[in-house]
């Protein structure tokens, strides 16, 4: 009967699973994502400069529309600023904030003398 018990638990010690990962599983994962970061990182990088850029062709177009409509309707654009448009109810608060963050578009400077220099 011992011997049946003693032969049971060596085999058992034998056939036990290991838990956790070895040290190769964990170096072969490890350079799978460093490959995978090297890769995606460029991508993504140059994409904020691109999103800016289409920011502030987006803006411009906008302010230049918006410019046009209020010469359309009140006859001139002479002197005109992004404030007054937004006081008139062409642009909003957050497009006034986008055109002075994005094209150095201060509030109170002139857009006409803006635009005609680009």
């Amino acid at each position: 009967m011992n011997y049946l018990k003693l032969l049971l638990i060596k085999m058992h010690k034998k056939t036990r699973k290991r838990n956790g990962f070895t040290l190769i599983e964990m170096l072969i994962v490890l350079v799978i994502v460093a490959l995978l970061m090297a890769i995606i990182i460029p991508n993504v990088a140059g994409q904020r400069d691109r999103i800016e850029a289409q920011g502030a062709e987006n803006i411009t177009e906008i302010v230049t529309t918006q410019l046009n409509t209020y010469g359309i309707v009140e006859g001139s654009t002479d002197g005109v600023t992004t404030q007054m448009l937004a006081a008139d109810g062409y642009l909003t608060a957050k497009q006034v904030e986008e055109a002075t963050r994005l094209i150095d578009l201060a509030p109170d400077t002139p857009i006409s003398t803006i635009i005609a220099s680009d």
